[in-house]
């Protein structure tokens, strides 16, 4: 798993809208958003089926992924947790090595893409 603490001064509900959109752009990777309520945005890439069959093969962007991000709002603006994890298609029979490696960088293209989403970022 790939994480990272983020500070922006948008509203909770603007890094939530603009992570959604920005990650909805990606269309080539199937990305779905799975929870969209306060405090949290969840958003699950490609298919695990796939990843079975295809294992260490598949293209590294798409290896299935889930991205989460947990928000906490305050007077100057919102705290965020990003991570990126594999839904467990990685390593193993279907993907070796070879797949444990795309795994992981998966999880940091997708973290990456997260971030870069979050508007107002505190550096």
């Amino acid at each position: 798993m790939a994480g990272e603490q983020i500070q922006s001064k948008a509203s909770e509900e603007q890094v939530r809208a603009s992570v959604a959109a920005s990650l909805g752009e990606l269309a080539e990777y199937d990305p779905k958003v799975v929870t969209d309520e306060p405090g949290t945005l969840v958003v699950e890439t490609g298919s695990v089926g796939m990843a079975y069959l295809a294992g260490g093969f598949r293209k590294t962007e798409k290896m299935p992924m889930r991205i989460t991000l947990a928000m906490t709002s305050g007077g100057g603006g919102t705290g965020i947790a990003v991570n990126a994890e594999g839904r467990g298609t990685g390593g193993g029979i279907s993907g070796g090595l070879l797949g444990i490696r795309k795994q992981k960088k998966a999880e940091q293209f997708w973290l990456d893409r997260a971030i870069a989403a979050i508007p107002e970022r505190v550096t």
